[in-house]
């Protein structure tokens, strides 16, 4: 006897083959049963098998669950196991550990510093094997697996240092990352813009990845620059991909900033390029024009930054503050006061007109600098100003549809009942956390028809689970595990926006993770059936 058997389905496999009518049958955890039915027979429920829970899709669509393969949940799924925020929008499986930063390994030093950062969580593993462990012992809501980040490998061996390690360095982290990959770890992930990432050479790079290449893992890379050098950081991947012969992943492939718009087309043909040259790269992309969102007044320096929102505006009152600020960003430059000009706003709490401008845009508005501009936005607006790199939606599109991109949310899992008691109001979270791939389906798929019902599902299923070589994941086929969704293609989307991050998407019915209704009616059940996964480098596993 099943224990499940969904009815009355429209199946769409993962594979970006057309859907078909059918029935589901789940015994165990895995797919037991997949069973084509004639379009006039899709109601003849009797003669289908005997189960123990019979679930009447509705004729509604039936996909596998999405696979996240750019996550940054490794933290919040120990401290929020529930998963709830990536449940809600179909993820079953997340990836995390990516843009150079993972959980693990942990030096000493390096876990004392991070300990001294999280309250909520003790962090009393040092290996990867460690972390796995860890996170097998969790009672976890969604499956996990990690990248090891180049960067925490790096901060393990030379912490925070400014120059290219010695012989001796470099062996330690190609040790640490053969470790790692030995313990499961899918591959390693690059933050070539952030620290201590971008003190790394390109050898070190190379050197870190031909061990991951050994191992059939992938290496996936936020990229050095996303702005006007995004060329030449794109191609960075491909070298490194020619040098180790490892597959490759430009990670959220993006153009930023208004002088770069337009230039979608020039990065994508620099993926098709390294196809050309032999060296195996994808990317992936999250569905929205801007990236991560911040409050404005991040750029304040210390002397102008008071306890409380109301002690901070009083400075700013004060006279001469102006003069402060100015002096500040001349004196004491930092990575977002340099690219503050193209920063956009997405976000005004009073001053509705200047959103959509970008910073330098604002400051010519107003017949001002930069710092006058930053100055008098936050006067007008007591604080609420919001601001994102910022993407032509046309360059989104065209990232979107290639053939060679898939979707990934680069967020992290939230806790949704928290979230909605809280009424998290104005917060720098980011709509992603909430929408990203019901916004696929919603936005590129019924309205604009800008892909397929079936390419979106794969480039959010079949394609991310080839990526990390998923063997039993990412299609319904008989054997593979149940992670499975029921959606409305009719009113599926996402309903979270800048204003209100923290809203879940429409139409995302039941989601089902290992055989297990974990989503039911759009509502987040008690069931946390989610797995640690442990990339087995190929090996086979039934």
């Amino acid at each position: 006897m099943l224990d499940l058997l969904i009815t009355n389905a429209t199946v769409i496999d993962g594979t970006g083959a057309s859907a078909f009518a059918g029935e589901i049958g789940i015994e165990n955890g895995r797919i037991a049963m997949v069973r084509r039915l004639p379009e006039e027979g899709r109601e003849d429920a009797a003669a289908g098998p005997v189960a123990k829970e019979t679930m009447d899709a509705g004729g509604r669509a039936v996909c596998p669950g999405f696979i996240d393969l750019h996550s940054h949940s490794d933290r919040g799924i120990l401290t929020d196991p529930a998963a709830e925020s990536s449940l809600l929008m179909g993820v079953t499986t997340e990836i995390t550990g990516n843009c150079g930063s993972s959980m693990a390994p942990l030096s000493s030093g390096t876990a004392a510093l991070m300990q001294s950062r999280v309250e909520d969580l003790n962090l009393d593993w040092r290996s990867m094997d460690g972390f796995l462990s860890r996170l097998e012992e969790a009672d976890i809501g969604n499956n996990h697996g990690l990248f090891v980040g180049q960067g925490t490998i790096r901060s393990c061996v030379m912490g925070t240092e400014t120059r290219f390690p010695t012989e001796s360095e470099l062996d330690g982290m190609i040790e640490l990352a053969r470790e790692s990959m030995e313990a499961g770890a899918f591959g390693i992930s690059t933050g070539r813009a952030y620290v201590p990432g971008c003190f790394g050479g390109f050898r070190e790079v190379v050197e870190l990845t031909r061990v991951v290449g050994e191992h059939m893992g992938l290496y996936t890379s936020h990229i050095a620059d996303q702005w006007a050098n995004v060329h030449r950081a794109t191609w960075e991947v491909v070298a490194i991909g020619v040098r180790t012969g490892a597959p490759v992943q430009v990670a959220h492939q993006k153009v930023v900033g208004k002088d770069n718009w337009g230039r979608a087309d020039e990065v994508l043909a620099i993926l098709e390029e390294g196809r050309d040259l032999g060296v195996d790269i994808m990317a992936d992309v999250y569905p929205y024009p801007f990236a991560a969102v911040m409050a404005l007044d991040r750029v304040l320096p210390a002397s102008l930054r008071g306890k409380s929102d109301r002690d901070t505006l009083s400075k700013l009152r004060d006279a001469g503050a102006e003069e402060t600020l100015r002096r500040a960003f001349m004196d004491e430059p930092t990575y977002v006061t340099a690219r503050l000009p193209i920063y956009g706003v997405v976000q005004c709490g009073q001053t509705k007109a200047f959103e959509g401008l970008d910073m330098g845009e604002v400051a010519l508005e107003l017949n001002t600098d930069l710092a006058g501009a930053v100055y008098h936005l936050l006067v007008e607006n007591e604080l609420r100003v919001k601001l994102a790199g910022i993407m032509s939606e046309d360059d989104v599109r065209a990232i979107v549809a290639h053939p060679l991109v898939m979707i990934g949310s680069d967020s992290s899992i939230r806790n949704y009942t928290r979230d909605r008691e809280e009424e998290v109001g104005w917060s720098t979270v980011h709509p992603r956390q909430y929408g990203t791939f019901p916004r696929v389906l919603g936005k590129y798929v019924r309205e604009e028809r800008l892909l397929t019902l079936e390419n979106a599902v794969h480039k959010m299923t079949g394609m991310p689970a080839e990526r990390l070589e998923l063997p039993d994941r990412g299609l319904i086929a008989r054997g593979f595990w149940a992670d499975l969704i029921v959606f409305d293609p009719e009113t599926v989307g996402d309903c979270a926006t800048v204003a209100e991050p923290c809203l879940p998407p429409a139409g995302m019915e039941y989601v089902i993770v290992n055989g297990q209704v974990a989503v039911r009616n759009n509502e987040i059940q008690p069931v946390r059936a989610g797995q640690t996964l442990r990339d087995r480098q190929g090996r086979v596993l039934y």
